[in-house]
């Protein structure tokens, strides 16, 4: 597996549609963080990009994967492939109290 760094475009000015998709991006980013095909999923505090940490066996499996969003016909993407990606909280397993 390989890890991208994913920059996504949001769109300027929206059409209507775009706001009636989100709550099925939504849901779409909650299962790919489940199956940990995204390892993370962040939104610019101005709306104007997306920036995706994700696994994929190559750039064209991320692509296809992407399209496969309910808003994909909105975002533009750019890719780079990833040496590593540490990220705090997930070095370390939770402790648990049991």
């Amino acid at each position: 597996m390989r890890t991208f760094m994913v920059e996504v475009r949001l769109p300027f000015d929206p059409p209507q549609e775009f706001f009636t998709l989100i709550p099925s991006q939504r849901a779409m980013v909650v299962d790919l963080l489940t199956k940990r095909k995204f390892l993370s999923y962040t939104l610019a505090a101005d709306r104007s990009k997306v920036w995706i940490v994700m696994l994929a066996e190559s750039e064209i499996d991320a692509r296809e994967l992407l399209e496969k969003q309910p808003m994909d016909k909105y975002f533009g993407y750019t890719f780079t492939e990833l040496m590593f990606h540490d990220m705090a909280g997930a070095m370390f397993p939770a402790v648990s109290l049991n």
